[in-house]
């Protein structure tokens, strides 16, 4: 299967409860610009997307139309910037709540417990506009006048009074715990772009499966001139690991030979990571690695985003979890 044939056989299915979002039309437009069907029905979850594989069964005849159905494990919700604060409140009470150590309630953010088939999927939830519905309460007056007073106009939740780290924190907790991403996206351009660059992730599915199956371009053993040499001594495991990084998306030579020269060997990342006391320092413990250009000679750092995604890389125990959606 080359990727553009995975595309003509991959099906988007909306919910119609999108039809009623304002800016459906903008997004839906980017959707049709895709070389893939999309169809219109209700599913399991309000206002939800998920895709279907329409496979052409290989044991059928020439003159037969006989077509497989296969249901993807992605799921993408959208939720309102008012009822994602709820729920997002929700779970941060079952932090206080809990006694140390216990899980916490996903529950509170995405009920799953009487969907049929839930533990099979892969749920990410979107949501568009939050931070222009947080500025335009705070403007409607929300915030609090003076000790003890609010403005006579509302009657905010205490979901509103979130701090940006507190929404930073639940979102890490959702990804850990329950292998939930969350796409927060200001224009409805921007959820077009991210359930296109999400309906190619997994239309490529097989297509990248096929190359994972074919002979590495490395092995201890190689002699070719693409390929690199590791001696019986160990001599040339360094340049693997630099090129297994350098594997990831928008990753350069001199980012990843940075990150190999910071932690020489997979086995010394992954220690660093039990050194760690906490998610956050986890998730950024790369972040901060100097690089220097190969161009302009200016140093700059690895960032937060290849950090994420190679920390999740090397503990998740998904093996279709979607690092980069940006593709």
């Amino acid at each position: 299967l080359r990727p553009e044939r995975c595309l003509r056989l991959l099906e988007v299915c909306v919910d119609p409860g999108f039809l009623e979002d304002p800016g459906s039309d903008i997004w839906i437009e980017a959707l049709s610009s895709l070389d893939c069907k999309h169809s219109i029905e209700p599913q399991a979850i309000p206002r939800s997307i998920t895709w279907r594989r329409n496979m052409p069964s290989i044991l059928s005849a020439p003159d037969d139309c006989m077509v497989k159905t296969e249901e993807e494990k992605e799921v993408l919700v959208l939720l309102e910037p008012a009822d994602f604060l709820k729920r997002l409140y929700s779970l941060t009470q079952t932090f206080v709540d809990a006694s140390s150590g216990s899980q916490p309630d996903l529950n509170q953010v995405l009920p799953l417990a009487s969907l049929e088939g839930s533990s099979t999927k892969t749920y990410s939830l979107a949501v568009v506009g939050l931070d222009a519905y947080r500025c335009n309460q705070e403007q409607n007056g929300w915030q609090p006048l003076s000790p003890g007073k609010q403005s006579p106009r509302s009657q905010p939740g205490p979901e509103l009074f979130m701090t940006q780290q507190e929404i930073l924190e639940a979102q890490v907790v959702l990804q850990l715990w329950g292998d939930i991403d969350v796409q927060l996206l200001d224009t409805w351009q921007e959820f077009g772009e991210h359930v296109s660059a999400l309906t190619k992730a997994i239309a490529r599915r097989p297509y990248k499966s096929q190359l994972e199956m074919q002979e590495l371009s490395f092995c201890t053993a190689g002699v070719s001139g693409k390929g690199l040499r590791v001696e019986k001594d160990g001599t040339g495991l360094w340049q693997v690991w630099k090129r297994q990084i350098q594997q990831f998306n928008r990753v350069s030579p001199a980012t990843a030979a940075a990150i190999a020269e910071a932690y020489p060997s997979p086995g010394l990342l992954v220690q660093a990571y039990e050194e760690c006391s906490t998610e956050d320092e986890k998730l950024l413990l790369l972040s901060n690695i100097p690089v220097k250009s190969d161009i302009s000679g200016k140093d700059h750092r690895v960032g937060p985003d290849l950090s994420r995604r190679i920390y999740l890389f090397m503990v998740s125990t998904n093996p279709d979890l979607i690092l980069d959606l940006t593709v």
